[in-house]
């Protein structure tokens, strides 16, 4: 058996450090990037860590231009995994996509394919490109998993297991996302800048009343009590599982909720005001030509710098209200993760831990034949039993808390 991981940033890191703790049944490990330097560094991780299960299986770094299909062709041929797991950006996924069809290969990644704020790339049309590969992917024979993070990810896997043992009929899910730590910064993020800056400056999108509903973002806002971390403020925002669930999983309102404390929003609106989050590329005067969002990018702190001094808290979870056997009912299925946990265990902070071990988990649930089938597959679309069975053991707990069903208090701002 054997694995290649394309992609080595924040969440390639705790892939392919959960990856060598389950190599028993994952086998020989490649990681590959554009900067192998990147891949050496968590392979020195892992062996500093001891997290190597069996030592006697391949652990290997190699360079790749992931936005070459020919090479990304070559790189799996000459690996000859099982299995390609896509820990890179999103603007790669398709490419590896094709590779992966052209060689037969079976696919994982954890994210959608489109940045969700440019033209024909947002909520309504997220999966678009990727779903096209559904036939192709089921004529070759192999599997393709969709979004095996945590949101999206795991949050829909909670949605799935709601609908199968808690609910008879689904009036609303709400994502709730909040990242309670500390890392001592000004300003951070906590997976590429890029990817995530763009992420939260596109307008939210919404499924309710069988249509789609947009706001621009950060104008939509409710607070919520959040276990072990108390009160927040989330703020609605545009996000992937919102068009999967709403593909497959069947509620009345869809929506997506992100916590951020005044601070960070200052911050970044000031950015975005003076342009530094724009992709649209600038003269300067000496006639170099860049772009704004790359350029903060370089300036912000590097996010596997942040895991040392990381403290405190996450949690995530899906919020589900509607109706089992004729009663009201409102339930919180949800993950707490602390940052030096997660550190200890794989040298890196929680946001990257809760993305990462899905994937693995994903991976061994493919392995193990349960999540095995030809075509491509959300996560809500596979039983949500043995995933959420196996998690806790790679490294997330999960919890069901009841709450009392109530309408949400949402302040719509300017």
């Amino acid at each position: 058996m054997a694995i290649l991981q394309i992609g080595a940033g924040s969440v390639g890191w705790v892939i392919a450090h959960k990856a060598a703790q389950n190599n028993d049944v994952l086998g020989d490990i490649t990681i590959a990037s554009r900067t192998v330097r990147k891949c050496e560094a968590i392979i020195a991780s892992i062996k500093g860590r001891n997290n190597m299960k069996d030592p006697s299986f391949k652990l290997e770094a190699l360079e790749v231009n992931a936005d070459d299909i020919e090479a990304l062709v070559a790189l799996i041929h000459g690996v000859q995994p099982d299995l390609v797991l896509n820990a890179g950006p999103p603007w790669i996924s398709e490419a590896i996509m094709e590779a992966c069809y052209q060689t037969k290969v079976s696919y994982l990644d954890t994210s959608v394919a489109v940045d969700l704020c440019s033209e024909h790339q947002q909520v309504p049309e997220a999966y678009d490109s990727q779903w096209i590969f559904r036939s192709k992917f089921e004529e070759v024979g192999i599997t393709g998993i969709l979004s095996s993070g945590f949101d999206p990810g795991v949050v829909s896997v909670f949605a799935a297991y709601a609908v199968k043992h808690l609910f008879d009929e689904i009036d609303t899910i709400d994502v709730m996302d909040v990242n309670a730590g500390n890392h001592g910064k000004m300003f951070a993020t906590n997976f590429d800048p890029e990817t995530n800056l763009l992420e939260i400056q596109g307008d939210s999108f919404y499924w309710e009343g069988e249509q789609w509903k947009q706001v621009a973002c950060h104008t939509r806002m409710m607070e919520f009590d959040f276990p072990e971390v108390g009160i927040h403020k989330v703020y609605s925002m545009a996000h992937d599982e919102v068009r999967s669930m709403k593909e497959f999983i069947p509620a009345k309102r869809i929506e997506f909720w992100m916590g951020f404390d005044d601070c960070y929003l200052n911050h970044f609106n000031f950015m975005k005001d003076i342009g530094l989050l724009s992709q649209k590329p600038i003269t300067l005067q000496d006639g170099t030509v860049v772009k704004p969002l790359k350029v903060l990018k370089a300036l912000l702190p590097e996010p596997t710098s942040l895991a040392s001094c990381y403290t405190g808290k996450t949690c995530i979870g899906t919020w589900i209200q509607g109706i089992k056997e004729g009663k009201a009912r409102s339930v919180f299925i949800y993950n707490i993760s602390d940052h030096e946990v997660a550190y200890k265990d794989v040298e890196h902070q929680a946001v990257a831990y809760t993305a990462g071990i899905p994937a693995i988990t994903s991976a061994l649930l493919y392995f193990k034949g349960n999540w095995k089938a030809a075509g491509l597959f959300n996560m809500e679309q596979f039983d949500p039993d043995p995933f959420l069975e196996l998690m806790p053991s790679i490294g997330l707990n999960w919890v069901v808390k009841e709450l009392e069903p109530k309408t949400l208090l949402i302040n719509i701002l300017k």
